[in-house]
């Protein structure tokens, strides 16, 4: 079912380059319904101008507005919750392939029903994701479905080193993945609370996890793995969700030689074939979507 709907800019400031106002959602029916999705949002005139000339936006001015020449632009929609409603921002930026690593501009935290959410990513063209698809915190359950595709085990950080650091880079590159530290390969909880006493503290022992990645991955992973630790009983797990990025991440061995890897059903592989290599790139710029569409792929 199409709706008639746009949104509403109550504008409160224009500047040279930048507008604020409130944004309100507008439903046309007979008796025309406006509901406040978010106070006071600042957007750069460009990307308040595309709204525009798409035509999803209006403006509700004390004084006329007069919107600039047509600049590209692209938007995303970075959805955070899916139900009946859906949470999520919408990032702006110049060029697609930055939407999701260098946006330039967002407004966070909208709400709109799921027909009336779908209905404006179809009149924007815009792309949209599940930012935190396939995130698991819990370690029962991840032990629950056992290793696959988005999912791994490692018995500790001290002795897997190498392997965490392959299964991270294996997850930016294929898809979002959970990595748990404290958990054996057949699904067993053994925790990793000797390498905490070893540490003296458990955010001592987050921080050299932290810096490790950092350290043996390149470029720096946008946004960075979200490292939380989890009590199953007297047993501390460490959870790691990793999101996939845009840029071709590389792993470091031991002797500071970059490696790629991917994830491949339950195992995390190297890569050597420098097509394959190349195909990957080419993804993470531009989307497998818009690579096919090319014909780059």
């Amino acid at each position: 079912m199409r709706y008639f709907c746009n949104f509403l800019a109550a504008i409160n400031r224009v500047s040279e380059h930048e507008v604020q106002f409130d944004l309100y959602h507008l439903l046309k029916r007979r008796d025309e319904q406006r509901e406040l999705l978010k106070p006071g949002v600042s957007l750069p005139r460009h990307y308040f101008d595309f709204l525009l000339h798409s035509g999803v936006l209006e403006v509700e001015a004390a004084e006329s507005y007069e919107p600039s020449t047509l600049q590209s632009a692209a938007i995303g929609m970075n959805i955070k919750s899916l139900g009946s409603n859906v949470l999520f921002d919408m990032c702006f930026s110049a060029q697609t392939y930055k939407l999701w690593q260098n946006a330039d501009a967002f407004i966070e935290e909208i709400t709109l029903p799921a027909d009336i959410f779908e209905e404006y990513v179809y009149r924007l063209g815009a792309i949209s994701r599940f930012r935190y698809l396939g995130r698991i915190e819990d370690p029962i359950v991840a032990t629950e479905l056992g290793e696959n595709d988005m999912i791994e085990f490692k018995r500790d950080f001290l002795y897997s080193k190498n392997g965490i650091i392959k299964t991270v880079v294996a997850f930016a590159n294929s898809n979002n993945g959970n990595l748990f530290l404290g958990i054996s390969d057949e699904g067993e909880i053994i925790g990793v609370n000797q390498e905490l006493e070893q540490y003296g503290d458990p955010d001592k022992y987050i921080l050299a996890l932290t810096q490790y990645i950092q350290d043996k991955t390149t470029p720096m992973l946008t946004p960075f793995p979200k490292i939380s630790l989890k009590k199953v009983g007297d047993k501390h797990v460490v959870a790691i969700f990793v999101e996939v990025g845009s840029e071709l991440i590389c792993g470091l061995d031991k002797n500071g030689e970059k490696y790629v890897a991917i994830r491949t059903n339950n195992r995390s592989v190297i890569v050597k074939d420098p097509h394959q290599i190349g195909e990957i790139y080419v993804k993470r710029k531009l989307g497998s979507e818009i690579s096919r569409r090319l014909g780059l792929l």
